[in-house]
């Protein structure tokens, strides 16, 4: 014989609905005292007797403030005629501290004035130098520009170029004896062209170039390929006839010789 069972069901719905009836007042009497506590700012209400003693406050304070007030005037003018009495004590020592100040101050200043124009000469005599600088730095770059470019025109090509410093006791002037006649090169004067003198002329056109130039500032060097040798000892003599110093250096046949342009360099 089987039993049956039935389960009893629990219920929270009436539990519920408790809660949210409690939750429900609560809020209503929180706004109706809200309400009140708006009210009551909004419109204070005083006893008369509070009025009454605020105004005997507010009566007492003004008083207060007027007799604080006829003080304070009454200091003032009393700090006045104190301030009077030491200025008029005082004056003429006060007045010469502040002269003595006001000359150290002075001298202070123009000792400041004097170092400032002395930086300004001094920043101008570096701004210059550093001109000056620049200038010979630009000179010596193109100087060494010309120079690479002569190196490179020169590379693979037998000959020698005359590039004589300056500073020397006197300036060469060089006769290349050769072949045919005589070139003259001037490698410190502006134009370093050479100047052709065939053998037929070589008396007449080396008197006329050597009457040009001084024999006290000029000196001769001779230089001599083996196809001039024959005309050495005759253009020798024609250098020593017009009183030039002179020096021979030998030469090879095939070398090319060319004057440096003196104007480039300085």
């Amino acid at each position: 014989m089987s039993v049956r069972r039935h389960r009893v069901r629990f219920s929270l719905f009436a539990f519920q609905d408790i809660i949210t009836g409690l939750c429900g007042v609560l809020i209503l009497v929180v706004l109706i005292m809200t309400l009140d506590l708006v009210n009551s700012r909004e419109n204070p209400t005083s006893s008369p007797e509070q009025l009454t003693t605020e105004e005997s406050n507010i009566e007492a304070l003004k008083r207060e403030i007027a007799q604080l007030s006829r003080r304070l005037e009454e200091a003032k003018a009393s700090a006045r005629r104190t301030i009077v009495a030491i200025k008029g004590a005082a004056a003429p020592e006060t007045a010469k501290k502040m002269l003595a100040e006001m000359s150290e101050k002075e001298k202070e200043l123009a000792a400041l004035v004097s170092q400032v124009e002395d930086l300004r000469t001094r920043v101008a005599a570096a701004r210059e130098a550093d001109a000056r600088d620049k200038k010979k730095v630009r000179e010596m770059e193109e100087t060494r520009r010309i120079l690479e470019k002569r190196l490179a025109a020169l590379r693979g090509k037998n000959g020698i170029t005359l590039i004589p410093e300056r500073g020397f006791h006197k300036v060469p002037v060089y006769f290349v004896c050769g072949r045919g006649g005589v070139e003259v090169l001037r490698p410190l004067e502006k134009s370093a062209k050479k100047k052709w003198i065939p053998f037929g002329r070589m008396r007449d056109d080396v008197n006329e170039e050597l009457s040009s130039i001084d024999h006290t500032t000029h000196t001769v060097i001779l230089l001599v390929r083996p196809s001039g040798v024959d005309k050495m000892d005759e253009l020798t003599r024609l250098v020593k006839e017009m009183g030039f110093t002179y020096g021979r250096d030998p030469l090879e046949e095939d070398v090319d010789v060319s004057a440096g342009d003196g104007g480039d360099r300085t």
